[in-house]
């Protein structure tokens, strides 16, 4: 194991207007052990949240995972600007394509039109890109570039894909499927079919951990609450990712389901995954939790053990408004 923490929460600050969500919070999550973010309503959980995820730039300071900065891991890649430049330079082809095919001269004009405006905007694009880059201080937002890295979060409200089977919800998840590559499915058609039996495999090891075989074939819009809890947890599993970002996972789901998820996250847990659990639920967080860091009015509190969190009383002065 690593002596440096998977993540790092160096003083991250977050401003909505004339309000201070977060102030200064800072914290690191080791390897393969799970931390519970808590705090009473209005603390900054969720603005925090939002920030380890990617999903929200701080303003001041830095989330590090595994010692780079999320914005760096959201910068454009080489395919980014590439895809900008190319998509440019197709438009701008097709549509002198369409003034030297076309004998109506409005038709014509329409292409000439079409292929300006889009390359216009694909060039108003980047150039803003780069702008606020260089001079607005800009954060880039591409939570997804985060979620390749090897972090993953869940909702609160779970996003799964209503109209589709929950096993086919499964085999949407995996990372770099060869199958979504046109030349690939093309030309390495063995390569393919082998990527998509692994994952069928794998969605099956899934469905058997979160006791989903029975709902398999069941459209994932008619699960109950906490069955899509444990759906939207197998999704992540099928990324395989290194840290998970639970966002209040038994909320709204009954005890026989809660008590199975939370045994399979320790189960997880054991296998080598990391877990940063936000959870209302003191019962929860307590039992679930090896280390815990308390948030109050945008600040982190205090953070220790679960006994260390439940004897101090500032901790109790601020669940209680003492």
């Amino acid at each position: 194991m690593s002596d440096e923490p998977l993540l790092a929460v160096d003083a991250i600050e977050k401003y909505f207007g004339g309000i201070t969500a977060v102030d200064g919070v800072e914290f690191e999550i080791e390897e393969g052990t799970i931390v519970g973010l808590i705090g009473p309503n209005g603390a900054g959980k969720t603005t925090t949240f939002n920030m380890l995820s990617g999903f929200l730039p701080p303003d001041d300071g830095e989330v590090r995972y595994r010692g780079t900065d999320l914005q760096e891991l959201m910068e454009p890649s080489r395919t980014d600007k590439a895809y900008l430049g190319g998509a440019a330079a197709l438009v701008a082809g097709l549509g002198g394509l369409g003034l030297a095919s076309t004998s109506d001269p409005s038709m014509a004009v329409s292409a000439g039109a079409t292929a300006v405006g889009v390359g216009a905007g694909l060039g108003a694009y980047r150039g803003q890109e780069v702008l606020k880059t260089r001079y607005f201080d800009h954060k880039y937002s591409r939570p997804y570039r985060v979620s390749r890295a090897g972090m993953m979060r869940t909702f609160q409200i779970t996003r799964e894909i209503g109209n589709l089977s929950v096993f086919d919800n499964l085999l949407l998840s995996p990372k770099d499927q060869p199958g979504e590559n046109v030349l690939k499915s093309w030309l390495r058609f063995d390569s393919v079919e082998e990527a998509e039996d692994a994952n069928r495999e794998r969605a099956e090891e899934v469905l058997e951990l979160l006791d989903l075989e029975h709902l398999r074939d069941e459209y994932a819009g008619n699960l109950s609450g906490g069955q899509r809890k444990l759906l939207e947890l197998g999704r992540v599993l099928m990324a395989d990712p290194e840290l998970i970002l639970l966002d209040e996972p038994v909320a709204g789901v009954n005890p026989t389901l809660s008590k199975t998820l939370l045994e399979r996250i320790r189960e997880l847990r054991d296998q080598g995954y990391t877990f940063c659990v936000v959870e209302h639920d003191m019962d929860v967080i307590m039992n679930l939790s090896e280390r815990i860091i308390v948030m109050d009015q945008g600040k982190k509190l205090m953070e220790g053990t679960p006994e260390e969190v439940q004897g101090d009383q500032r901790v109790i002065d601020a669940y209680l408004g003492g």
